[in-house]
This record gives structure tokens, sequence and C-alpha cells, in this order.
């Protein structure tokens, strides 16, 4: 994969149980599974996908199977975590907990499913303007997609606050920076056709 930003999301995905613990000041005794195992999580997830994408080149291996597996690492990583740092810590009710963690992985995985998507009413961000411009609408759904990713980590790091500041950053990443994108992609186009 010649795109650096899934490194990046490796790396958040791991140390988001860190993140997590700190930002709620949730006092955890562990310093191997709070950074060194993090560390080699993220480490593993980016050679398997370094190493995958040489098997792949050389036909060893599918690449469509590569993205799978090494953010499937992480991924599971982070759920373990969770169920052994915060789910089992006395602070805070573990129905909240458990209902965090899962909205988190349900905005990762529509931002995975978001690129892939062709242009419909139903499936997809809901811009009218780009159901006649397929190439527009891949566009913004990449972009999108990556950005719910990030939302999704940044869920599983931070939490789901009352803090107006987040629920804006939250906002701004699902649906304003797409919905800005389409609108310069379309006047861009417009303005190339004049």
């Amino acid at each position: 994969m010649k795109n650096k930003k899934w490194y990046l999301i490796f790396i958040l995905l791991s140390f988001s149980v860190t993140i997590y613990s700190i930002s709620k000041s949730i006092y955890i005794d562990d310093i191997y599974g709070l950074y060194i195992y993090p560390i080699v999580i993220s480490v593993l997830s980016i050679a398997i996908e370094i190493f995958g994408n040489k098997l792949a080149e050389s036909n060893k291996i599918p690449k469509k199977i590569i993205l799978p597996i090494a953010m499937g690492i992480p991924i599971l990583f982070t759920i373990s975590q969770y169920g052994k740092y915060i789910l089992t810590s006395e602070n805070e009710f573990s129905y909240e907990k458990i209902i965090h963690v899962l909205v988190a992985l349900i905005v990762i995985i529509v931002g995975n499913y978001l690129p892939k998507t062709k242009p419909s009413r139903f499936v997809g961000l809901k811009f009218f303007w780009l159901l006649d411009k397929p190439s527009i609408w891949f566009k913004v759904h990449r972009l999108a997609g990556y950005l719910w990713i990030m939302s999704g980590v940044l869920l599983l790091s931070f939490g789901l606050t009352d803090s107006w500041l987040c629920l804006i950053a939250y906002a701004l990443l699902l649906y304003v920076i797409p919905l800005i994108y389409s609108l310069l992609l379309i006047s861009k186009e417009r303005k190339g056709l004049k």
C-alpha cells in the first residue's frame, strides 16, 4: 500500500486504550499492556502490510487480503485491551463502555465501506448533486472513508463526551469536511467546463 495514512491508523488504533485511559484519568499499572504491546502490535501490522504488498507484487498472495489482515490485528488487540482494562474498571457503568466501543467500531466499519459505494440515493453520504457525477462521488467518499475511520479511532481513544468541542470535531470529520470538499470539486468542475 502506497498510502502511509494506514500506518497512522494502525498506531492510533493500537494505542487507543492508552490514550483513552490517559484522557479519562484512569490509572492502570501495566506498562507492558499500555505501552510495550501497542508498539509491538503497530510494528507487526505495518510489517505485515509491507511484506504482504511485496508478496502480492510477486503474485504469491492476493492483494485484497493484506489490509484486512493488517487492520484486523490492531482491531482485535484494541477490543481485547478494552475488555481487559476499561470494561473491568469500577469507575463507570459497563454498558456505557460497551456501547462506546460498538459505536466506534461501527463508525470504523462504515468508513471502510464508504469508498466502495457507488452513486446511490440510499447508500453513502446524501449529497444529491453528486449522483450524476460518479468521479466526484468516488473522490468525496474516499476522503469521507478516511475521515470516518479517523473519527472511529478518535472515538475509541477519547470516548463519547458531552464536550461541545468534541461533538463539533466529530461532526466536522463525519460530514462537514466531505460536504465542503464535494462543493469545491463541483465548483472546480463547473469552472473547467466554461
